[in-house]
């Protein structure tokens, strides 16, 4: 696996934390040593047995996964980022929730790299979501971050927001600021500057790829629930993931991926990744109509879902506009559902997903940086995508 200097300074910062037991009082002055060190020695073994001793951890025996869930099944070994440390206080931005969990994820994550690139406070704005507003009010989710993660940003009531409010000094740093603007998307190849943070001349990816570790933190429950629920299904195996979404995603003029091409492309990394042995199959989809397709397709293999269990809500295809209809109990199975194929997603030794979903680019920015462990499928209408990837 290669990774630039920049992948290399993160990930040894992360190894000090987590072999060291450091606070996060400690943290940042280790990875400053880090940081030093790479500077004036060259590249060695290091960042692989980093990856090793952090894939070692006794999660795959606690969740019967395999070592590649350590990362994601364990307590999160960066700090959260330092959301109150912030030197411009003239100003404070606002990043709001839209569209679906992982379009919204997105925005958010771009909208906290900016902000921190600016040196300012922001809060996540979920009035205008409606990932958490029902016909009926009684069912309806105030805050869907606070309901499954830990804090993002400071909190929209804090004094610091209000006092903003009352000084009309709110910046909204929305879909039109963090992705109109294409700087601002954080293309891989491209670097960046983020003194706030420490992290200086960094690639897009590499940032976005630490930006989420430190952001996008899932409460300790719902890790906990999600891992063993994967591992229920894996039984402690390498397996592969398919990504299948249709629903809503029909009216956004992609034709969707057919059954045939993750067939195909599964058969190719059986081969390359799997020594030939077909291995469990999670299929992560919100149209769990395709599981009999694959099935048949393919009577042999072993294909899991979390289709299998019963469903209430979002069984032939998800649509955003249908949660207004959902009651609190359906939207707690619906998300925990989704993090259990987000995990097995970001965690499977080979991961086939498709362009014209967030969820799959989420599930990107999840896993190492090894791009011959995954693939893109290419449907008619997506080819702009190829903007982000290259």
């Amino acid at each position: 696996m290669v990774f630039n200097r920049s992948r290399q300074t993160l990930l040894l910062f992360t190894l000090a934390t987590y072999l060291s037991g450091a606070t996060s009082d400690t943290v940042e002055s280790k990875g400053h040593s880090l940081r030093r060190r790479l500077q004036e020695e060259p590249a060695t073994g290091a960042l692989t047995q980093a990856n090793e001793q952090v894939k070692n951890r006794k999660t795959h025996v606690e969740f019967n996964l395999p070592g590649s869930a350590a990362e994601w099944c364990s307590p999160p070994i960066l700090p959260p980022l330092p959301y109150e440390e912030c030197k411009d206080k003239t100003k404070v931005n606002s990043v709001p929730l839209y569209g679906g969990l992982t379009n919204s994820l997105k925005m958010v994550l771009l909208g906290a790299i900016k902000s921190f690139e600016e040196d300012r406070c922001f809060f996540v704005d979920e009035s205008g979501s409606e990932l958490g507003r029902r016909n009926d009010p009684r069912q309806s989710i105030d805050s869907i971050i606070d309901r499954y993660f830990e804090p993002i940003g400071i909190k929209s009531d804090s004094e610091a927001v209000k006092t903003a409010k009352t000084n009309n000094a709110i910046d909204v740093r929305d879909w039109k600021v963090v992705w109109e603007i294409i700087r601002n998307r954080r293309q891989y190849g491209e670097t960046y500057n983020i003194d706030s943070l420490n992290y200086p001349n960094i690639e897009g990816h590499n940032l976005k790829y630490v930006m989420l570790r430190r952001m996008w933190r899932p409460l300790p429950h719902i890790r906990d629930q999600t891992c063993t629920s994967l591992g229920d299904h894996v039984q402690g195996d390498e397996f592969m993931t398919f990504s299948v979404r249709r629903g809503d995603k029909g009216t956004e003029n992609f034709a969707f991926a057919t059954p045939q091409q993750y067939i195909d492309m599964a058969e190719k990394a059986i081969r390359s990744h799997f020594g030939g042995q077909v291995p469990t199959i999670f299929v992560a989809t919100d149209d769990c109509t395709i599981m009999e397709e694959f099935r048949e397709m393919r009577p042999t293999w072993k294909f899991v879902s979390e289709c299998d269990k019963e469903q209430t809500v979002g069984h032939s295809g998800f649509a955003l506009g249908d949660m207004k209809q959902w009651s609190q109990k359906d939207t707690d199975a619906h998300y925990a559902k989704f993090f259990v194929e987000l995990y097995a997603m970001a965690t499977a030794k080979y991961f086939i997903g498709v362009w014209y979903t967030n969820v799959s680019w989420w599930a990107y920015f999840m896993r190492e940086a090894d791009r011959t462990t995954y693939l893109m499928l290419d449907t008619p209408g997506t080819e702009m995508f190829s903007l982000d990837w290259s």
